[in-house]
C-alpha cells in the first residue's frame, strides 16, 4: 500500500515539473486591453465618441463605416489618430439617421519595447433624424392592384408613416423598419402618403419632422389594341412616335424616358402638358432612331401639390425591338 502511494506522488511530481516547465518556456501573451465606449453631443450630422483610458497606450487609432468591415479597415488604416491623452473624438459631415460602426485601436509597446497595436473596443454610433428624402412612388402594377413606395434609409431606427386618400384622410397608419411600403390599391383612385424616421438613442426618443406628402396614381399605359397584343409605338422617318391612355391626376403633364436598356440610364425625352396623350421624339442622345435598334419606353405621369411635384414612377416599360413592341417589366434600381 505504501508502495503505491509513493508511486502516485512520484507521478504527480513528475506532472507539477511538466506544467512549470510549460509555463517557463511557452511564448508570453497579453491579453488586449478593453476601454468603454460611449457616444455624446449627436445631431444628424455629427456625434462624439467617447473612450476610457488604456494603460501604456502610446496612441489612439479610430475608424468608421456603415458596417463592421469597413470600420476595421478604416481603423486599420489609421483614418483617424490622436494622442494618449485624448479620450473623445468628434466625427462630422455624417449623414441623418444612420447607424454607424466605430472601432477603437491603440498603440502600446511590449515589455521588449517592440511597438504594437491591439483592438480596445468597438461601438454603435447613431445620428439624430432628419425629414426624409428622395420619398416616390416606385411603382404601380395595375394588375396586382399594388402599389409600392420607397425613400432614401436612414437606418438608425424605425419609421412612422400614414397611408391617405387624395384629399389627407387616414386610411392606415404604422411603423415600418425598412425604407419601403406596399398596399392594394384601387386602379382608378388617387393616394398620398407621408412618412418620418424614429430613432432611439441613449435611452431617448428622436423623431424627424414629416416628409413632404407624396400623390400616388397610376402610371399611364402605351396604348394598345389587338386585345392588348400590339402597342401605339412605333418608329417612322428616323423618329419615335407613341401614344399613351391619360390619367386624370396627372395634372402637371407627362415626362417620356427612353434607354437602350431596360433597368438603367433611362433619360427624358421631353414633357407635355396634361391634355396631351401623343408624343413624336426626334432624336435620342442626338442620333436618330432606327428600327432595326432596341429601345426602351416609358411614360410617367406628374401632379402638383404646394410646390412639389409627384410622379407615378416606373413600373411597366414598352420594349421596341426590330419593329415589335412588347410590355415588360422594370428591375432595376429606384
Amino acid at each position: 500500500m505504501r508502495k503505491n502511494k509513493n508511486l502516485y506522488l512520484k507521478q504527480y511530481m513528475l506532472f507539477l515539473l511538466m506544467f512549470l516547465c510549460f509555463l517557463m518556456f511557452s511564448e508570453k501573451r497579453v491579453s488586449a486591453a478593453v476601454s468603454a465606449m460611449t457616444q455624446s453631443k449627436l445631431s444628424a450630422e455629427s456625434a462624439t465618441v467617447n473612450w476610457t483610458k488604456v494603460s501604456g497606450a502610446k496612441e489612439y487609432y479610430l475608424g468608421i463605416g456603415v458596417n463592421e468591415n469597413d470600420a476595421k479597415t478604416a481603423v486599420s488604416n489609421h483614418m483617424v489618430v490622436v494622442s494618449a491623452d485624448t479620450i473623445h473624438y468628434t466625427f462630422t459631415n455624417l449623414n441623418p439617421g444612420m447607424r454607424y460602426y466605430v472601432v477603437l485601436r491603440y498603440l502600446y509597446e511590449d515589455k521588449d519595447g517592440v511597438k504594437k497595436e491591439e483592438q480596445a473596443g468597438s461601438m454603435i454610433m447613431k445620428t439624430v433624424p432628419s425629414k426624409i428624402s428622395g420619398l416616390t412612388q416606385a411603382r404601380w402594377y395595375n394588375n396586382q392592384k399594388k402599389v409600392y413606395v420607397t425613400w432614401n434609409e436612414q437606418p438608425a431606427g424605425t419609421y412612422r408613416y400614414v397611408f391617405m386618400d387624395k384629399n389627407g384622410k387616414r386610411i392606415k397608419a404604422g411603423e415600418l423598419l425598412s425604407n419601403s411600403f406596399s398596399t392594394r390599391i384601387d386602379n382608378n383612385k388617387c393616394y398620398s402618403f407621408k412618412v418620418k424616421s424614429v430613432a432611439v438613442i441613449n435611452g431617448k426618443t428622436y423623431e424627424s419632422v414629416w416628409s413632404d406628402r407624396i400623390y400616388l396614381f397610376a402610371q399611364p399605359m402605351i396604348k394598345s389594341y389587338n386585345y392588348g397584343n400590339d402597342f401605339d409605338l412605333t418608329i417612322k422617318g428616323g423618329r419615335l412616335e407613341l401614344k399613351w391612355d391619360r390619367v386624370k391626376y396627372a395634372d402637371a403633364g407627362y415626362r417620356i424616358h427612353i434607354s437602350r436598356n431596360r433597368d438603367k440610364d433611362y433619360v427624358s425625352a421631353g414633357t407635355v402638358s396634361r391634355k396631351k396623350s401623343s408624343a413624336v421624339v426626334k432624336r435620342y442622345k442626338g442620333h436618330s432612331f432606327k428600327r432595326s435598334e432596341t429601345y426602351y419606353v416609358y411614360v410617367e405621369g406628374l401632379r402638383k401639390y404646394g410646390g412639389q411635384i409627384s410622379s407615378t414612377g416606373i413600373g411597366y416599360v414598352w420594349e421596341y425591338k426590330n419593329g415589335r413592341v412588347r410590355k415588360t417589366y422594370y428591375h432595376g434600381k429606384y
